[in-house]
């Protein structure tokens, strides 16, 4: 495939030879996936329900491995994505996100293992597919000198749009961006910036838009802006890719979510059931050396699976069948706590979960 992408000042294009069309060595078969017509699993091999579908998927990796330098970025990942869903990839930093988002882009090419995009055996050949992409990588890569509109002109004019004053300006008012079209692109701040981003990746309206952190820099205001594009985005039959290291916005926008750890793809899973199986914390507050005391008593009881010291005071990891409330009233038996606060698993909390390394852990 041959594939431009913008950067500050030039353009580069990468060549390769379109690849057979033969099954991956060995006749690995993707892992199944919400919507593909085969039984929903996990990364532990766990159900997910009935299938919702049997649409042809948008991307299919087959044994995927890929290295960035001298380290394996991806190791035998087998994953499929569904036509008009938003799926989400987590993963701590390091595990591989963005070079999977690499792969799906035809940015990364793997060493070993098959990838289907489109319908097209990648490394693709001409232009054809590229047209079909959206792609919003953490480097905004935009040209500083020019203004916000120059740069969208220059996007629009790659993908020869018919009516690029149109379609500029209506990506500029869906980002809240309209009234700086005038500005040279070095006088934005961050956030801004990141909205120009995503506007010149939603200009030719592409079927398959891939987004590296999509709120990244932007307010909150801007923020929930952006998660009602995307759901729109996706109402209209589009497919979204998103990595992002906020389970709150994978929760809000996802219908599904791929967990890597090391390269590795360790769970995949609606969000919600991803957080179910995190369990829940119940934060303790209380006087720091009653913290030992309570911890005792607390690692006793069914359904705990661990304490942590917090500044608070004391931080309780349940599993999903305890009940807070019943660990509470143990609590205030024994001992004095001067308030308590149940709140869903944070995303450290889930990556520790399904992290392959961990053994006995909340949840599982």
């Amino acid at each position: 495939m041959a594939w431009s992408l913008i950067t500050r000042g030039e353009i580069v294009t990468e060549k390769a030879e379109r690849q057979s069309d033969a099954a991956p060595a060995g006749g690995r078969a993707p892992a199944p996936v919400p919507g593909s017509g085969a039984a929903e699993l996990d990364g532990n091999g766990r159900g997910l329900g009935a299938a919702a579908g049997t649409a042809a998927p948008v991307v299919r990796l087959a044994g995927v491995s890929c290295r960035r330098g001298r380290r394996e970025a991806l190791h035998r990942v087998d994953l499929e994505v569904q036509p008009a869903r938003v799926t989400g990839v987590l993963g701590p930093n390091g595990a591989g996100k963005s070079t999977l988002l690499g792969v799906v882009a035809g940015l990364y090419r793997p060493f070993e293992g098959t990838a289907e995009v489109l319908g097209e055996h990648l490394p693709a050949r001409g232009t054809g597919l590229r047209r079909r992409i959206g792609v919003v990588l953490q480097e905004t890569a935009l040209y500083e000198e020019l203004t916000v509109t120059e740069n969208l002109r220059l996007t629009a004019s790659l993908y020869s749009l018919a009516k690029p004053a149109q379609r500029i300006t209506e990506v500029l008012e869906l980002i809240d961006l309209a009234d700086r079209a005038g500005d040279l692109v070095t006088s934005l701040s961050g956030g801004m910036r990141r909205r120009v981003t995503l506007a010149r990746a939603l200009l030719h309206q592409p079927e398959l838009l891939i987004i590296d952190e999509p709120t990244l820099g932007i307010d909150a205001e801007a923020r929930h802006a952006i998660w009602e594009h995307i759901r729109l985005l996706r109402a209209r039959g589009t497919t979204v890719i998103v990595a992002s290291n906020y389970l709150d916005e994978v929760q809000a926008l996802c219908d599904v979510a791929a967990v890597l750890h090391e390269g590795l793809l360790v769970a995949y899973a609606a969000p919600d059931s991803l957080v179910a199986r995190a369990g829940k914390c119940l934060d303790l507050e209380c006087p720091a050396d009653s913290a030992p005391e309570i911890t005792d008593l607390v690692l006793n009881l069914p359904g705990v699976s661990r304490t942590e010291a917090s500044s608070s005071g004391l931080t309780v990891f349940l599993r999903g069948e305890a009940d807070p409330d019943d660990i509470v009233r143990e609590v205030l038996q024994r001992a004095h706590i001067s308030g308590f606060r149940v709140r869903a698993a944070d995303l450290a909390e889930v990556f520790r979960v399904l992290d392959p390394a961990a053994k006995g852990t909340a949840g599982e």
